[in-house]
């Protein structure tokens, strides 16, 4: 009997890291938020009425990051799954002081923890270090927030620097991104 409980609860656990890997992506690829901010997030901080993550950045800067309708739909499934486990008594229970994406020990994932969990899609998909990566998720976010018409300093504000110069950065890989897509449309034709 002893031994069935322990492989009903290593299939629970098994269950949650495949949830919260997967939400974890999900978080980093709609927010931009480093892996050191990603990992300091704890429930509480999560709106889930509003769809607000408050973010501490470096320097400790907060910011506000809005989570799109499906990240937020994802974040709050996730939530209810630990909630789940956690009357069922496999878990305990879990308060808003308790980080977002933890180990099954409770503790918050750390950078490196995070990387594997990457490492481990990455290995799943068949794709280099350079086409999938923390860094590359983030510049994903960037690019995508400037093909949906956001500002450059809105772009600053998300990404919480404290210049300019990165977001230069990021709108002259737009502006490449634009003339390569007028030129293969140029092709067709």
């Amino acid at each position: 009997m002893r031994a069935g409980f322990s492989q009903q609860a290593a299939g629970a656990d098994a269950t949650h890291q495949a949830a919260r890997d997967q939400v974890l992506l999900w978080v980093l690829f709609e927010t931009g938020i480093t892996l050191s901010e990603v990992c300091a997030l704890r429930i509480a901080d999560l709106d889930q009425h509003t769809g607000l993550l408050p973010v501490r950045g470096t320097g400790g800067k907060d910011r506000q990051i809005p989570l799109d309708p499906i990240c937020l739909s994802h974040l709050r499934w996730y939530l209810r799954q630990r909630d789940a486990m956690s009357r069922r008594g496999l878990v305990s229970r879990l308060t808003g002081g308790d980080p977002l994406f933890s180990t099954s020990g409770k503790q918050p994932l750390s950078k490196n923890r995070v990387s594997m969990v990457i490492a481990r899609f990455r290995q799943r998909a068949g794709l280099s270090d350079t086409t999938f990566s923390p860094q590359v998720l983030r510049h994903s976010f960037a690019l995508r927030y400037l093909q949906a018409g956001g500002s450059p300093q809105g772009l600053q504000a998300l990404m919480g620097y404290e210049g300019m110069a990165p977001v230069r950065q990021y709108l002259s890989w737009y502006d490449q991104l634009l003339y390569e897509q007028l030129q293969h449309e140029s092709q067709e034709r």
